[in-house]
């Protein structure tokens, strides 16, 4: 039985891809034929081109090519549905992954800014509709099973949709036989919109089930001789120089010599956006496989994104997260509860393990105040949590099996 996944499996990013093999091998390990819709807009495309260096665009094209088994590219809702039929797809899952975003009307008005007011356009993969809420399904020839699982809105400002706008929603919404989000925030969204016609339970992200779908990995002696790391390093990874100062890095490089602990600059596909004084980096081109080992293996991880977060606590590695999601309100005033990593690390009994680094209130935490945190990551409660999750994780596939096995 053919499954089409409809995800960000072409974005030039490492999580996204992670997210991405682990419900591909998921389908793979129970008996399903997976394959990726190739859907792709062309702006899309550029962006991935635009931010991420030449050598690194060819990793992520190389691990698709290894790992990903896709139809040919789509740009159109009937692009979509020609492949449907064409490569015989019995069902479609929609995620993981940021892909149910709306942005409303309201919330694009700018006011005030240089030209006293504008309005910005969303991107089409960010709006509603496009393919990742349905807006081909009513197209297809046969109806299929289709699920949205484990998806997350990305701060959607829900709440300022107009009428007209929650209609779209709610219809589009309304075409899915299973719905689960990630995050409470878009569940909240999902039964805004529908006006509590439909209220999905929150589901793990796949990575929390990475080392159950995905049995090949490299070993931490492999990754250790590869890149040339001590048995105890830590990770640190930045988007830009305004996160933490130099004499914080410093700093913090000098706590962890005490500790013999090795400080290393971890890239994001862009590659590393920060200066530091560490010895160590990893430089591109680096898979998202390498990129999953690196973190897994760390004695720490300090940094932004959601997907370093997640697999630090999949595989119980002390953790401290540089928060750039959540709404800000009149520039200073952040809404963690929009965050996906406030979510998850609430979730885990570890909501201090962060600081929002949105809005012009933040300053910078102390140094001991990171390593306070990371001193106090009860490893063993992790665990429990994490065995908690991947339980979570294997329900809501099995409902999704059971839906798939109806339709035969």
């Amino acid at each position: 039985m053919k499954i089409g996944i409809l995800t960000y499996h072409r974005a030039c990013n490492f999580g996204a891809n992670l997210q991405a093999l682990s419900t591909c091998n998921y389908l793979r390990n129970h008996g399903y034929e997976p394959l990726f819709i190739n859907w792709e807009t062309t702006l899309q495309e550029r962006i991935n081109k635009w931010k991420t260096p030449e050598r690194e665009l060819e990793e992520f094209s190389k691990f698709r090519n290894e790992h990903f088994p896709m139809t040919r590219l789509c740009r159109t809702d009937d692009d979509i549905v020609s492949v449907i039929k064409e490569y015989d797809i019995k069902a479609v899952i929609v995620g993981s992954d940021a892909v149910l975003q709306i942005h409303p009307f309201l919330s694009r008005i700018n006011f005030p800014c240089r030209k006293i007011i504008t309005i910005s356009k969303p991107r089409l993969d960010v709006s509603c509709p496009n393919p990742f809420w349905g807006s081909f399904y009513a197209k297809l020839e046969r109806k299929l099973p289709f699920c949205l699982m484990s998806v997350s809105s990305q701060n959607s400002p829900y709440k300022s949709a107009l009428s007209k706008e929650k209609k779209m929603a709610r219809k589009m919404l309304g075409q899915f036989d299973y719905i689960s989000t990630r995050d409470d925030w878009t569940s909240k969204m999902v039964a805004y919109l529908t006006d509590g016609a439909k209220v999905p339970t929150v589901t793990p992200d796949p990575v929390f089930a990475f080392n159950l779908n995905v049995a090949a990995q490299p070993t931490k002696e492999d990754v250790m001789r590869r890149f040339k790391l001590p048995e105890k390093y830590a990770l640190f990874c930045f988007h830009n120089n305004r996160t933490v100062s130099q004499k914080w890095l410093s700093e913090m490089q000098g706590k962890m010599e005490l500790r013999g602990v090795e400080c290393v600059a971890l890239p994001f596909p862009e590659g590393i956006g920060f200066r530091h004084p560490f010895s160590k980096q990893v430089d591109l081109p680096l898979s998202p496989l390498d990129w999953y080992a690196l973190i897994k293996y760390a004695t720490y991880y300090i940094g932004g994104n959601m997907h370093p977060i997640v697999i630090a606590l999949h595989n119980a590695v002390p953790c401290f997260s540089f928060d750039h999601y959540g709404i800000v309100r009149f520039r200073y005033f952040v809404n963690r509860e929009s965050s996906k990593i406030y979510h998850i690390l609430k979730s885990f009994g570890l909501a201090e393990n962060m600081v929002s680094i949105s809005g012009r209130g933040y300053r910078e935490p102390s140094v001991e105040h990171v390593l306070g945190k990371l001193d106090s990551f009860d490893v063993e409660a992790v665990r429990a949590k994490g065995k908690n999750y991947l339980q979570r994780y294997q329900d809501m596939m099995k409902n999704i099996d059971e839906l798939f096995l109806k339709s035969l």
